[in-house]
């Protein structure tokens, strides 16, 4: 797959003379075609993608291959830059935003109807793959001698699969949920005093063509002891106030619905929230991937919170 390789053709028109003719103003005309086949500068042998710490964003993994005999910078959203020897291959970790695919514009009923299954998915493709090369911007600089740089834009529209297509979706339900007020869609720690009321705050946003819901969500806390053990086991350490079971109601398209409750820390240290859905039909109808809620992390102190904290 790859990305800066181009065909030219171009017609060369000569003129020649010589001799008596030349003093005569005779000469002949000689027309020859030309085709140059420009190789790419870069081949992207590998595409992956791996999650990030957000819900809303992932990692695009490229395997970068320089086929040429000079060293090359590609510069990815011109903030990030790998260098590559002649002949050398490495991967380049890019983080992005992913795609709202959803919002793209659609073929009328008419138009789809006559068109090839093959061919709208084909077209399909085309359209995400040139929504995301129109915000992933990666240039190749060939570097071998300052007066002979040359600079180029590579394309991954090209590279990717149906997998990695998915992968970069944004999902059309998005999920936000709020400790004391504050998002956590990140690695974000949110701080909180044993023996303080948590607020938990569970939003949902419908992105998608039809209404979803209603829903259940049990929350389960848990503490993570790095060496592969989780303790669910924490009567004692939490407790809610109310219920551990959150409802939505159904949201229809392009709205959103929130379900709040509460937990009290009564043992300082380190705590995460495990947040499932009980099985329904409406879940098992739609994919697994609509339904990635961020990680919550809250670390209980036992001294109070200083300003700004």
């Amino acid at each position: 797959s790859v990305m800066i390789g181009t065909l030219t053709s171009a017609v060369l028109n000569f003129k020649y003379s010589g001799g008596a003719g030349k003093v005569d103003g005779y000469y002949r005309e000689l027309s020859l075609g030309v085709h140059v086949d420009v190789e790419p500068s870069v081949f992207f042998t590998r595409v992956n993608t791996l999650p990030a710490t957000s819900t809303r964003q992932c990692h695009l993994l490229l395997d970068i291959f320089n086929p040429t005999e000079h060293e090359l910078t590609v510069s990815a959203n011109r903030s990030q830059d790998l260098v590559l020897h002649a002949s050398e291959c490495q991967r380049m970790a890019i983080q992005v935003d992913k795609f709202d695919f959803e919002s793209l514009p659609q073929l009328d009923q008419e138009t789809a109807h006559f068109t090839n299954p093959k061919q709208l998915e084909e077209e399909r493709q085309h359209a995400r793959g040139c929504q995301i090369n129109s915000k992933l911007v990666l240039i190749v600089l060939n570097t071998p001698h300052p007066s002979l740089q040359r600079c180029g834009e590579a394309s991954v529209e090209g590279a990717l699969n149906q997998l990695v297509l998915e992968h970069l979706q944004l999902a059309p339900l998005q999920w936000d949920v709020l400790v004391n007020g504050k998002p956590c869609d990140s690695d974000l720690v949110a701080d909180c005093k044993v023996g303080d009321a948590v607020t938990l705050e569970v939003k949902l946003t419908n992105l998608s063509k039809n209404p979803v819901g209603p829903l259940a969500l049990t929350v389960m806390p848990f503490q993570d002891y790095q060496n592969g053990v989780q303790n669910y086991d924490l009567d004692k350490a939490v407790t809610f106030i109310g219920s551990e079971t959150f409802f939505i109601d159904t949201v229809k398209p392009k709205e959103s619905s929130t379900c709040n409750g509460a937990l009290l820390f009564l043992y300082m240290g380190d705590y995460y929230l495990n947040i499932k859905f009980q099985d329904d039909n409406t879940r098992r109808e739609l994919p697994l991937a609509w339904f990635t809620l961020p990680s919550v992390y809250i670390r209980a102190l036992d001294t109070p919170l200083q300003a700004g904290a």
